[in-house]
């Protein structure tokens, strides 16, 4: 999980596919909800949706749309 703390926010998440899941490490839980609710914003254009739930000691974000 060490490098999962290095790995990218925003790069990562605006890579996903629809209904990919992707985890992150719950240190990071502030970037991640911050930055699931800009791409939420940002792409609503295109349908993109992300949504981001605690599961124990990790962040797992889900591309729904």
């Amino acid at each position: 999980m060490k490098n999962e703390c290095k790995k990218p926010v925003m790069p990562t998440l605006k890579a996903m596919k629809v209904g990919e899941k992707v985890e992150f490490p719950i240190e990071r839980y502030d970037v991640v909800r911050v930055t699931t609710g800009r791409l939420n914003l940002l792409k609503k254009r295109e349908g993109a949706h992300y949504s981001h739930a605690t599961k124990g000691l990790v962040i797992e974000v889900t591309r729904r749309a």
